[in-house]
């Protein structure tokens, strides 16, 4: 009797310390998520700073709760043929600048992303461009870190960077589809979605529930689909800029000086042969990229990029040869690639400092 009295005891007092030990920890999780969402707010309420680097310009903005600051938007030479300290102090009297266009002197700057050419190491924010005429003078430094130090001993910066404060790189075309996926952009709640870029080049990102995925199965390495062969060609090649206007020569067009712009407007109006020349772009494109979307069987395919302005002229084809493979996807057009491309730099800070929590 005593015995099983004893075991009773012994069983409600595990019981007991169990309990405690829940509540101790639901109390200490509760405390971490409070935290988290306060710092959150915090953020949403701080400037972060977004350049988009290229080799020639760079669009800056200072941005507030996932919106660019309109009177802070301006375009700037990126003077990428500057050494190495002469870049980072450049970038830095840009950030300035773009703070004092906005009037903002006081405020909290809670983080600095910028989407940078390749080929870069974006996670570790080093730069391997080499031989290609732009940022030579920044091949195989940390960039992440040498802003960094600019920044924070900057006189007018560094007393304004919060506690949070943190520098993120990304490729431009991946930056593109997390403002996409967010936002209410045209990934936004998509389960899987490639965003594609058609500029100059191809760029590309893939994404599940608004999250990049770069490594894995039926994803070519980085989301990169610029390779993707054609013949004796890439992707990038045939799907950009170059690629139309070859295109055009292959087709027996008169060019006359033309380029994208006046293609697209001849077609709009009417022009029998720039109307043929947009359709077989978007069958060609689509014959390209039918491998890899198989591989994903993405639910959305997002078009952005310069030459995706004029893609009422080449997207229906586009989709029709799709559909002709199996791809069951919706394809959209981005109602803006330069908001979509800086509200996924926002994202992406806010991000990076969800990881570190």
């Amino acid at each position: 009797m005593r015995r099983r009295s004893s075991c009773r005891l012994l069983s409600l007092l595990i019981r007991f310390v169990r309990a405690v030990l829940a509540r101790a920890q639901q109390s200490v999780r509760s405390k971490r998520t409070f935290e988290h969402r306060r710092q959150i707010e915090q953020m949403s309420r701080d400037i972060i700073l977004a350049f988009d680097v290229g080799g020639t310009q760079i669009k800056a903005a200072a941005m507030r709760d996932g919106e660019i600051i309109a009177s802070t938007a301006l375009h700037y030479d990126s003077r990428s043929e500057l050494e190495a300290d002469a870049i980072i102090a450049h970038f830095v009297d840009i950030a300035v600048d773009v703070l004092g266009r906005g009037g903002l002197t006081e405020e909290s700057i809670s983080g600095f992303g910028l989407a940078f050419p390749g080929p870069f190491d974006y996670e570790r924010g080093i730069c391997l461009i080499q031989g290609l005429g732009k940022f030579e003078s920044l091949y195989g430094l940390n960039i992440g870190d040498m802003l960094s130090e600019a920044i924070r001993s900057h006189g007018q910066l560094g007393r304004r960077l919060s506690p949070e404060f943190r520098i993120v790189f990304e490729n431009d075309a991946a930056l593109f589809g997390l403002g996409e996926s967010n936002g209410g952009g045209e990934a936004f709640g998509v389960e899987r979605a490639v965003c594609l870029t058609i500029g100059t080049g191809l760029g590309s990102c893939y994404l599940e529930r608004g999250q990049l995925v770069k490594h894995r199965d039926g994803v070519p390495e980085n989301g990169w689909l610029y390779a993707e062969p054609y013949g004796n060609r890439m992707a990038d090649e045939c799907i950009s800029r170059r690629g139309l206007l070859h295109l055009a020569e292959e087709m027996g067009m008169e060019l006359a000086g033309r380029d994208v712009r006046e293609l697209a407007d001849a077609a709009a109006s009417g022009d029998a042969d720039a109307v043929q020349l947009f359709d077989h772009f978007g069958r060609r494109m689509a014959v390209i990229l039918v491998p890899a979307f198989e591989a994903y069987e993405p639910n959305r395919i997002v078009l952005g990029g310069q030459i995706s302005k004029s893609a009422g002229l080449f997207a229906p084809a586009f989709k029709e040869v799709l559909l002709a493979q199996g791809i069951i996807a919706q394809v959209r057009v981005s109602a803006g690639t330069f908001a979509s491309t800086f509200r996924g730099i926002y994202h992406l800070v806010i991000q990076s400092r969800t990881v570190d929590q």
